[in-house]
């Protein structure tokens, strides 16, 4: 019984130092991480044309041209958005949602 628990013990052991060691080289750029590796965030739910100007004027604080700027969208389909006449979509979306929770991004793109 004695050989059966080394042996567990052994085996969790490697499969720990295995883990480290892929974390160590992805932080240090030697390994790139792969779809069976990490959990993927769902697609993002689509967003009102309330929230959307809740975002740009309650938490970021910033008008249409420089909202549209910090996307790299165009100031006519910020106010479209916002008008409920389109809706962002794809890239745009997921970095809308991530302002969402980490609004301090955002002011990372411009200079004051």
């Amino acid at each position: 019984m004695k050989n059966s628990s080394r042996l567990r013990a052994n085996a969790a052991f490697a499969r720990i130092r295995t883990g480290l060691q892929n974390a160590l080289d992805h932080a240090e750029g030697r390994r790139l991480l792969t779809v069976r590796e990490v959990k993927l965030p769902p697609v993002p739910r689509p967003m009102s044309a309330a929230e959307i100007a809740a975002l740009r004027v309650n938490v970021l604080g910033v008008s249409q041209q420089v909202f549209a700027g910090m996307l790299n969208a165009s100031p006519k389909s910020v106010h479209a958005w916002e008008q409920g006449r389109a809706k962002p979509a794809g890239t745009t979306l997921r970095f809308l949602r991530v302002l969402e929770h980490r609004p301090d991004v955002a002011l990372e793109l411009v200079e004051k």
